[in-house]
């Protein structure tokens, strides 16, 4: 996926992005691959490949601008996706990347002081960790991690607002996962508003945004030790 690609795959899904934010996202590339070459930020090397499933893939959580303005947790960042493409392409919305690995969220801090991201805040901490003293105060909590759905429930709903979303980032078969969360659903006060489905243009692989919307305040009791989350999910 190119330059002239990304552009028209983004248009057919009326998502916006100039050509400044165009160099930011190809320079952020950039320096992802190189920096790889040093410690291990991803397993994907190629840059047509790395554009399309990890910067497109990323970019289509702003797909009807409701991201828009909002304060946005992004669990689990790793190597800044999808928390840094929403910094540069959402550059009205209060973007956080938390992570506990701490060489990520150096790098991403580095780059993104270097680079004046200002709507960036990166937080090395486990998320359970977190949601003791940041309870309730996102609009969006988002993944991409490969945890299953009923274990991201239960990291991500504490952190969010009433009336607040948690996007979990899934490709094929989220289904036998959302039948699984069931249970969670009903414990943490939260329901799937809707589920959006797309495939990658070039690897034709399937992507599902599952927009989980929370009705009520969660038991103070959740998020557990993630032993405990791992061991006994809800």
């Amino acid at each position: 996926m190119n330059k002239s690609s990304f552009i028209e795959e983004l248009e057919k899904r009326s998502i916006r992005c100039s050509e400044s934010q165009l160099a930011k996202l190809w320079d952020f590339m950039y320096h992802v691959l190189k920096t790889n070459e040093q410690f291990n930020l991803t397993a994907i090397k190629d840059e047509e490949t790395f554009v399309e499933k990890m910067i497109f893939d990323s970019a289509l959580l702003l797909l009807d601008n409701r991201l828009e303005n909002q304060d946005i947790l992004d669990i689990g960042s790793g190597a800044g996706f999808p928390s840094v493409v929403l910094a540069i392409l959402s550059p009205n919305s209060r973007v956080y990347a938390l992570d506990s690995t701490t060489k990520k969220v150096e790098f991403i801090k580095l780059y993104a002081e270097k680079n004046n991201l200002e709507n960036l805040t990166v937080i090395n901490e486990r998320a359970e960790d977190y949601a003791k003293t940041h309870r309730e105060q996102f609009s969006f909590v988002t993944a991409r991690a490969v945890a299953s759905l009923r274990i991201l429930i239960e990291l991500a709903v504490p952190l969010l607002k009433v009336g607040g979303s948690f996007i979990a980032m899934k490709g094929l078969g989220f289904e036998k996962e959302v039948n699984e969360s069931i249970d969670a659903f009903k414990e943490l006060n939260c329901k799937i508003d809707y589920i959006y489905e797309d495939v990658l243009p070039q690897s034709k692989e399937s992507r599902s945004l599952i927009f989980i919307k929370k009705t009520r305040k969660t038991s103070k009791k959740y998020p557990r030790t993630f032993s405990e989350i791992k061991n006994r999910p809800l």
